[in-house]
């Protein structure tokens, strides 16, 4: 059958009508805010804390209450940068050099009660099995002796200075510090002086 011109025409437009809906349709679907697919929102990761991100445990021989509970091995340096240390003899004196003592030279700080003030000073080293214990007496040197909690001339209070590891060391008897002149230990009555001074730290 042949076609007449308004036929073709009519296709014709018809033609065009569906080439522009097809491409409305395409553009519509381009069109990222039109598009069906999930958006995803912004968020931050959470994750569970790594040992990295955890505050770093207090560092061995930090100047706390660790130090005189009993638990560490402790150095103690006068102000004259000196060690307090045992001798071989069984006596007491002060040394340059704590590593090169004959006897071990370190002191452990404990309450003599649980949670109390008072403190004995202890040696690591041993004297027939057995450690000394720091002695200051009325009228007498500083001394080592077998250890007695009930003996008051080893009971001590060990009291905080400018820095948590600096303290002095006192009893009834007086404060425990350096001859300024012969370097030796002795006693001053009120421990006003710096030599009166000494340092802890964890060995």
């Amino acid at each position: 059958m042949r076609s007449t011109p308004r036929a073709l025409l009519t296709i014709s437009l018809c033609g065009v009508a569906l080439a522009l809906a097809g491409c409305s349709a395409d553009a519509a679907g381009d069109d990222p805010a039109s598009s069906s697919s999930p958006t995803s929102e912004a968020t931050t990761p959470t994750s569970e804390p790594t040992p990295e991100d955890s505050a770093p445990e207090p560092t061995e021989g930090a100047a706390d209450g660790s130090l005189t509970d009993g638990s560490q091995e402790l150095e103690i340096e006068s102000y004259a940068g000196t060690f307090l240390a045992p001798t071989v003899e069984g006596g007491l004196a002060l040394v340059e050099d704590p590593a090169a003592n004959e006897v071990p030279a370190q002191w452990i700080i404990g309450p003599v009660e649980a949670g109390g003030d008072d403190f004995q000073l202890t040696t690591v080293a041993l004297t027939d099995g057995e450690p000394s214990c720091l002695t200051l007496s009325d009228g007498g040197d500083p001394a080592l002796a077998t250890c007695d909690p009930a003996d008051a001339s080893q009971v001590f209070g060990v009291t905080t200075l400018d820095r948590p590891e600096q303290v002095s060391i006192s009893n009834e008897a007086g404060v425990l510090a350096v001859d300024a002149e012969s370097g030796s230990l002795t006693v001053h009555p009120d421990g006003a002086d710096v030599s009166s001074t000494f340092t802890l730290a964890a060995s």
